[in-house]
């Protein structure tokens, strides 16, 4: 006979005998003997393992689980029958059949802590019912990325990583290699493959969440490492989520760079002409442009010069990132410094701010030009379409234009400057032809050390290359309502887009009047800026769409002509004021934008570029007198070199202080369509004293804290500092400049001065600081290290560092941070700080929603149970939910399928509708009281209501955070 028909017809004959044992007891007792009875319930216990595992076999896929259930408890009903029969009829063999009964049933059915290979079927229930469980997390992970809502998806990621890594056990205790793994491939394989693949999501959400708490709470250290790991995965995070997430690496990023303090990271001579200045992060270029913001001394000085005094005309330029100025020198660093080869100056950085607007703090070191190396000729480039005059050499460093000598195809070549400082550019007399090669011979080619080009002379050949392609645009930018900047891959001849640049509306109709192109400067040549001549139609929105066309006719620089392009742009009507951003200060004899301020200038910078259409400037003094007539304000107008820039030149010089400019209404407009006008506005400039070289004094003995009493009163940190001529008061009250454990002043510090007798605040010579530290800002009682730094005075010069140590009391409330699910499914709740004991009343102060159901904290005490956590948890609470499991509808304890397993909310020990919290029904744990396994809800969330209980274990006892409310699932 067939074996699986043979196993059919067995189990067949198996359910039929024991169906009429179970319904029939007494009278199979009577009509078959007790070996019968006992043979077909253990039938029956094969069947009920049958059920799934024959299923499983011959088909390859898993049973319908009610079929599973169904014969489940017939196999219970049978052993609880044949038991009664067993018992009844007695004899010898009573032990032997009850034995027999217990040892079957406990291998094919339910056997309470089974080992490997027993109960298989209500293993296999519990299995099946936790990969439904498991699968449905996948389903709703799958949706949630979907819907590209990383929120959700971020905590279903963390349920499914729970559930895989202290869960999923119960796959493994199921009997049969087969059904294992068809449990495994369905459900846990398919969970676990979704929730790898979001693994770099997740990381980069989470690690830049980190960066920004860190940087929040001053620990750069943390906040670098967490960003380290988001730079390192946010190119690989998935479609769904990688806007989201390249911003929030973008803002992290952000954040920890704003945090950081700004300092200059190195300083040195690249060659005779140029000087580079690392910093930590991008400088803001309107104060890293300001050449008095360098100074140099020499060992014959007795003060530093400015660079602006030196070499008003030098070039300032930074790197991409911002983060590297380069100082290019018009004729060399020991031409217009004055300095001797090999013989050390010091070199200053100071005033330069952030893109932040965090000012560095003052730099010096001292440079030596020793320059021995002779320059070498790196490239010689010259490129036509068909001939070209123009010769570029590119060499290892910096050369001298003045005295060097060229012939190129043995005809004299003039030699002139290079847009890059490393380029010398030959024009000849004669037109070379592309595809042709020419001797060239260069003599007298030196770097700004003197060192010859060698040999000299040096002779080269060179090959004219054949440049027949047409430029391509890369890039088109709205740069303001009336100006567009077009980006090509090459340089270009703005001669050339006169008649083949348009705007067109919509409909096709030209607008924006005669557009003019010219080349951006530092672009090499590649970026065009082309101005509308008239505004275009914008609609009610002040929002203008349409097309730019740039025609077939525009060339590059080598007579290439570009295919005629359209480019989609949107023009939004400008409709902002320009605003003041600050002013800086040019020293008496100083050079600024390429001219000398006998008695200085003030250099006013705004927001956008402008025009200057008026003179209402006012200057006061920090006391309060009118010094107006000092400025030379019809003299004032727009740096041609940087047109954000008004430079109000003096006419007579100003002393040391710090003064108050009050710019008027209508002094400039913007270049927009609408030439919107500024508004009055206020600024400061200060003047420094060049003759002060006494350091400010912080007297660190001083100090005194006044610590906070109750959760209202604040703190307080008092200190007193002097100087021979004037604080610069503005340093005393940035809160940047203090720190206490190393970390910024709490969110909300302020500062507040008091000034002795003769003290005043043009003059601050002698004051009493006070740090104003918000209520709710200390988070821990005991001793801090106040840090007190960069404290200066009007000359710049900068106090010693100190440190004095003061005790603060901890007056923030603890809070509920965590609350998560322990191995052994109790719920652990976690705070930002350590709490006292569990007490009587300590659950009145949560509250639970538990399957979307709010539960009274009246009725806690029916439900859960605190506890105070030991080891890893210590310092926790540990709540354990108090569970009951009835009979079910039937009042049967045996009949499982409809058993309760329930939270007793009202505590009357029955099961009440609408009232009681149902967590589920048909389960095999024993009827009575449980400890409840919270992964077995469906939602929980801890609220904190009250504050009576919970309390910190500061001096002052601060009451828990009211409103805290987490999701635990």
């Amino acid at each position: 006979m067939d074996k699986k028909k043979a196993v059919k017809l067995a189990t067949a004959s198996a359910v039929a005998a024991s169906a009429f044992v179970a319904a029939n007891p007494h009278t199979s007792q009577a009509a078959t003997d007790v070996a019968t009875v006992v043979s077909q319930a253990k039938a029956q216990f094969k069947a009920a393992y049958y059920a799934y595992s024959h299923t499983v076999t011959e088909t390859g896929k898993l049973p319908n689980i009610s079929d599973v259930y169904a014969a489940y408890n017939k196999a219970k009903q049978a052993y609880e029958n044949a038991v009664a029969v067993v018992n009844k009829a007695g004899g010898a063999k009573k032990d032997a059949y009850l034995a027999d009964l217990q040892a079957t049933y406990e291998t094919y059915v339910f056997k309470a802590n089974p080992k490997s290979g027993e109960a298989r079927v209500a293993t296999y229930i519990d299995a099946y019912n936790y990969a439904v469980k498991l699968d449905g997390l996948r389903q709703d992970l799958a949706k949630a990325v979907e819907a590209k809502d990383l929120k959700k998806a971020e905590e279903l990621y963390h349920k499914i990583s729970y559930e895989l890594k202290t869960r999923t056990v119960i796959l493994d205790r199921v009997y049969g290699q087969s059904t294992r793994d068809l449990l495994r491939s369905q459900f846990k394989a398919e969970a676990q493959k979704l929730r790898d693949s979001l693994v770099y999501d997740i990381t980069v959400s989470m690690k830049a969440r980190e960066a920004q708490d860190a940087v929040k709470a001053g620990n750069l250290d943390k906040a670098k490492a967490a960003l380290d790991q988001v730079n390192q995965y946010v190119s690989k995070v998935t479609d769904a989520f990688k806007t989201e997430l390249q911003k929030a690496a973008q803002d992290a990023n952000a954040a920890y760079e704003a945090a950081l303090p700004f300092k200059v990271e190195s300083v040195a001579v690249v060659n005779a002409k140029q000087i580079e200045i690392k910093f930590n992060k991008a400088v803001d270029r309107s104060t890293a442009s300001n050449k008095n913001n360098y100074k140099i001394q020499k060992s014959s000085d007795s003060s530093a010069s400015t660079l602006a005094t030196l070499d008003g005309s030098a070039d300032i330029s930074w790197s991409d990132d911002g983060k590297t100025v380069t100082i290019t020198t018009t004729s060399g660093i020991i031409n217009k410094f004055g300095v001797v080869n090999d013989a050390p100056f010091k070199f200053i950085v100071e005033n330069i701010k952030d893109k932040y607007g965090k000012t560095v703090d003052s730099y010096s070191t001292n440079l030596v030009v020793k320059d021995t190396v002779a320059p070498t000729l790196k490239e010689v480039k010259a490129t036509a379409k068909s001939t070209t005059t123009k010769v570029t050499l590119v060499f290892s460093e910096p050369v001298q234009a003045s005295g060097a000598i060229a012939y190129v195809g043995g005809q004299a070549a003039s030699v002139q400057d290079g847009s890059n400082p490393n380029e010398i550019i030959l024009t000849t007399a004669q037109a070379l032809e592309a595809g042709k090669t020419y001797d060239l011979t260069l003599l007298n080619f030196k770097d700004y050390a003197n060192n010859f080009l060698q040999p000299n002379p040096t002779t080269k050949s060179f090959t004219v290359s054949s440049d027949a392609v047409a430029p391509t645009v890369q890039d088109v930018k709205v740069v303001r309502d009336n100006l567009i900047e077009v980006t090509f891959d090459k340089a270009m001849d703005a001669s050339t887009f006169a008649g083949y640049t348009r705007v067109l509306d919509l409909n096709g109709n030209p607008q924006g009047g005669t557009i003019t192109a010219t080349i951006k400067s530092g672009t090499a040549g590649k970026t065009v800026r082309l101005a509308l001549g008239s505004a275009v139609p914008f609609n009610d929105s002040g929002v203008f769409s349409g097309t730019l066309v740039l025609g077939n006719g525009i060339k590059d620089v080598n007579g290439n002509a570009k295919s005629a392009t359209t480019h989609s742009i949107t023009l939004t009507k400008d409709t902002a004021r320009p605003t003041v951003a600050g002013a800086s200060y040019v020293a008496a004899g100083g050079q600024y934008a390429g001219n000398t301020y006998t008695n200085g200038a003030i250099v006013l910078k705004f927001n956008e570029d402008v025009a200057k259409i008026g003179s209402d400037f006012r200057l006061i003094t920090a006391g309060g007198e009118d010094v107006t007539s000092r400025l030379n304000a019809g003299g004032a107008a727009v740096n041609n070199d940087d047109n954000t820039e008004v430079i109000i030149p003096l006419s007579s010089s100003l002393s040391a202080g710090t003064y108050t400019l009050r710019v008027g209404n209508d002094v400039v407009q913007d270049l927009s369509t609408q030439a919107n006008r500024n508004a009055a506005a206020v600024t400061t400039v200060t003047v420094g004293a060049s003759s002060d070289s006494s350091k400010p004094v912080v007297n660190e003995g001083s100090v005194s804290a006044v610590a906070a009493t109750s959760q209202t009163s604040g703190t307080t940190i008092s200190l007193t500092m002097t100087d021979n001529v004037g604080l610069d008061l503005a340093t005393v009250q940035d809160v940047n400049n203090y720190l206490l454990n190393g970390k910024p002043l709490p969110s909300g510090s302020y500062v507040t001065i008091a000034h002795a007798s003769g003290s005043s605040s043009s003059a601050a010579t002698n004051i009493t600081v006070t740090l104003n530290i918000p209520a709710k800002s200390i988070t821990k009682d005991g001793q801090y290290a106040l840090n007190i730094n960069n404290i200066k005075d009007k000359a710049g010069n900068i106090a010693d560092p100190k440190v004095a140590n003061v005790r603060l009391n901890d007056d923030v409330s603890p809070e509920l941070k965590t609350a998560t699910i322990s191995s052994n499914g109790l719920l652990v709740l976690g705070f930002s700080e350590s709490v006292n004991s569990v007490g009587a009343t300590t659950p009145s102060d949560f509250q639970f929603v538990i399957n979307g159901v709010e539960v009274a904290t009246t009725y806690n005490g029916n439900i859960v149970q605190f506890n105070d956590g030991t080891g890893t948890d210590a310092g926790k609470y540990v709540v354990t939910f108090k569970a009951k499991v009835d009979k079910g509808a039937d009042n049967n304890e045996s009949t499982t399928a409809d058993n309760r397993l329930y939270l007793d909310v009202n505590g009357n020990n029955a099961f009440d509708s609408g009232t009681d919290i149902l967590v589920q029904t048909g389960t095999t744990k024993a009827v009575g009281d449980v400890t409840l396994d919270v992964n077995l809800l469906s939602a929980l969330k801890v609220k904190v209501v009250n504050n009576a209980a919970v309390k910190d274990q500061s001096t002052l006892q601060n009451p828990i955070q009211v409103g805290t409310t987490i999701t635990v699932k």
